[in-house]
């Protein structure tokens, strides 16, 4: 495999993860009110890291204006609009190499999202947001159904996890420094953000605080959101991708430095260092991981 080809594979599924998650978080602040005044709709456009660039092109932050921004913006390259075309750019570049229902399944996402783009109209939000939602989870069921798991397979992988787990780190850390993060149904949107209520329900039996839910996030190791399970596949993902490299490949390291940072930093311990702070600490060190990645890709003596 070329290596723009397992880059372009990374990324394809990033941009697939996005926009989903994207979806994800306006869904649960579209379903609980329009009508809030702007500090809620900025803690959204905040989870993004994107308020700067908002504020660039809007006049106010409301839920039109999220919505607009978060979903169809040429101006948002993390809108869900923007995340699908990389994600079909991408899959045309490893077209050969992917079997032809999953690019169909790439190229009809994207075609769907960019007629909704130029239709969607009154009270279209919701259903454009679950469609987007089920359009990913075919992408990911198609992988896992017919893709053969070698490397192809493991770059895929690594690009989506890489990509969750950034994420929730920034849901997490958005909700924590929100003024109101003491109150129950603050963190209630939080796990609805991630699909996460049930589970978090049957592990914690009602208790819905702060702690509790960042400590779930965080160290759940089945849930296939929370930090810990997401580092773990992804570094499971690195070492069927670079298996082949000696000395180990910096990516593996790095994440079984995280995997090892998640694992003995007990939620106690995270509260002493401070939640932003730790929170902070591990989005610095998963984009290190990208980051040695694609040092590996178009660094190395055999990148091409």
């Amino acid at each position: 495999m070329l290596n723009r080809q397992a880059d372009s594979l990374i990324w394809l599924a990033r941009m697939i993860e996005r926009a989903e998650n994207n979806a994800r978080m306006l869904e649960v602040y579209y379903a609980e009110s329009t009508e809030e005044k702007e500090a809620y709709w900025e803690s959204l456009i905040a989870v993004t890291g994107d308020v700067a660039l908002f504020r660039q092109h809007y006049d106010q932050i409301d839920a039109l204006s999220a919505f607009d921004f978060l979903s169809f913006s040429d101006k948002n390259p993390n809108s869900i609009y923007q995340c699908l075309r990389q994600a079909r750019e991408n899959a045309l570049v490893v077209r050969e190499t992917l079997p032809n229902e999953i690019y169909e399944v790439v190229n009809a996402f994207y075609l769907v999202v960019r007629s909704c783009a130029e239709k969607l109209t009154g009270k279209a939000p919701l259903e454009f947001l679950h469609l987007v939602k089920k359009r990913s989870f075919l992408f990911q069921g198609m992988i896992e159904a017919i893709l053969p798991q070698g490397k192809g397979w493991s770059f895929l992988q690594l690009g989506r996890y890489l990509e969750r787990a950034d994420k929730t780190a920034r849901i997490i850390d958005a909700a924590n420094a929100h003024p109101y993060k003491e109150k129950e149904n603050l963190w209630l949107r939080v796990l609805l953000s991630v699909s996460a209520y049930e589970a978090y329900q049957r592990e914690w039996c009602g208790r819905m605080g702060p702690r509790e839910v960042i400590d779930f996030l965080i160290h759940q190791p089945d849930f296939p959101r929370s930090l810990r399970f997401s580092i773990a596949q992804a570094l499971e993902a690195a070492q069927k991708a670079f298996k082949n490299g000696l000395p180990i490949a910096e990516p593996i390291k790095l994440l079984e430095q995280l995997d090892q940072y998640l694992r003995f930093n007990t939620i106690d311990e995270i509260e002493r260092q401070g939640v932003h702070f730790f929170l902070q600490s591990f989005l610095r060190e998963n984009n290190k991981v990208g980051f040695a990645v694609n040092k590996i890709l178009f660094h190395s003596r055999d990148s091409a």
